[in-house]
């Protein structure tokens, strides 16, 4: 398994509904979970982006790319997804070098 951190700006329909979140974040679980893939931390945030999760999931690119197209269609979000890697295995990386 992979991990990607997600990052999300709600669009003007996302913020005009902010109350229906709680619905639509079951939604987005039940599109990740279909593709082998489940938040594991998420967060508000403040400033550029709204919101910031964590999945795990497949290391296949379709599969996650598929996933942040599912939920950016849905209209409540626009989604920016970057993989990442623990930094103990990162610099052990390094150290190859």
């Amino acid at each position: 398994m992979a991990n990607y951190v997600v990052l999300m700006k709600m669009t003007p329909e996302g913020a005009k509904n902010l109350k229906d979140a709680p619905k639509r974040l079951a939604k987005y679980n039940e599109i990740l979970a279909a593709e082998g893939a489940k938040i594991t931390a998420a967060y508000a945030t403040l400033g550029q982006y709204d919101f910031v999760a964590v999945i795990e999931g497949p290391e296949d690119f379709a599969k996650v790319a598929k996933c942040s197209a599912a939920i950016s269609m849905l209209g409540a979000l626009s989604t920016q997804t970057m993989p990442a890697m623990p930094v103990t295995d990162f610099f052990k990386v390094v150290a190859e070098i």
